[in-house]
């Protein structure tokens, strides 16, 4: 008690005039130790706030990728809000790594565009696209226009060119099964992205089919197991293609929408996704299609074609 009392009156601006010089020399002392100890406490409040913003900040970020994950829930705008900060979230990653690599088992940085060397490119002209209700490649394409420019997000064009890596057989059939998958009014066509073949050897991208053990040639992060993307590579395994895999097939599906969802899937990356950018929101929902539906569903029901929060290109 003594203490504190000393502590007040050396505080106290009126009992200077009733000090003696050594109490004034410890009134001094008292008040510059007063001064100190405020400027620490100022300090440590600062920074506590920085770090309370930090933390509402993250718990805002956070909040949209939850929101991102709804999938065909919820209302439209809420969507589109939730899409745009995820789109941003991705465009920053993609930023600091801009070799990102699409794999359906893995991610990691680019080795390079290797693994092309003795390839064989195969542009298509005009051509009728066999189908079960009969449709020709133009009237395909024209239904994909009328579905992009109906999408509300603009209509932007690719050309694409079919290349085969290692052996593979024929691929007339892959090649047909591309233009199709691609340009379905289900798929990328809702976020307004059409896909022509290229008629010229100019190429916004290339679609590879590849024996199964030339994938590392492309990259060290690209398995022998599953389909992987490259840069402007676009890769589909040829095992992957022609079995499927266990998790897709247990899970209800058959190998014609598997390889619906592998093109789809794999051209999402080199639209701007990434793996697992969403994951499954719900038992018995709809996948998304950017999750790595070949090794795991987490009780979601599978999918080939993206999810209303999924409609955006980089």
């Amino acid at each position: 008690m003594k203490r504190i009392r000393t502590i007040l009156r050396a505080l106290d601006p009126k009992a200077a005039a009733t000090m003696s010089r050594r109490e004034r020399t410890e009134a001094f002392r008292i008040r510059r130790s007063v001064v100190a100890w405020i400027l620490a406490l100022c300090v440590i409040v600062s920074c506590t706030s920085c770090s309370v913003h930090a933390v509402l900040v993250n718990a805002v970020l956070n909040g949209h990728a939850k929101t991102a994950q709804i999938g065909n829930s919820g209302t439209r705008s809420e969507k589109n809000g939730s899409i745009r900060e995820s789109r941003k979230e991705i465009a920053a990653i993609r930023e600091e790594n801009p070799g990102i690599v699409g794999n359906e088992r893995r991610k990691g940085l680019s080795g390079g565009n290797g693994g092309t060397a003795g390839r064989r490119r195969h542009q298509s002209a005009s051509r009728a696209v066999g189908r079960a209700d009969g449709r020709s490649e133009s009237e395909i394409l024209a239904k994909a226009q009328q579905t992009a420019q109906n999408s509300g997000y603009g209509m932007v064009q690719y050309h694409y060119c079919v290349v085969t890596n290692g052996e593979v057989g024929s691929v007339e059939d892959f090649s047909n099964a591309v233009f199709r998958i691609l340009n379905s009014e289900h798929g990328w066509a809702r976020a307004g992205a059409i896909f022509e073949p290229s008629t010229d050897g100019n190429c916004d991208f290339d679609i590879v089919l590849a024996q199964a053990s030339t994938l590392p040639t492309f990259s060290s992060v690209c398995s022998e197991q599953y389909s992987c993307r490259v840069g402007n590579n676009v890769i589909i395994n040829d095992d992957r293609w022609n079995s499927g895999t266990d998790v897709w097939m247990s899970g209800g599906g058959d190998l014609a929408r598997y390889r619906t969802m592998m093109i789809n899937h794999e051209v999402g990356h080199r639209l701007g996704h990434i793996d697992n950018e969403m994951t499954c929101a719900g038992a018995g929902q709809a996948a998304p299609l950017m999750q790595e539906q070949s090794i795991f569903l987490d009780g979601c029901a599978i999918n080939e074609y993206p999810l209303d929060s999924e409609l955006w290109i980089g």
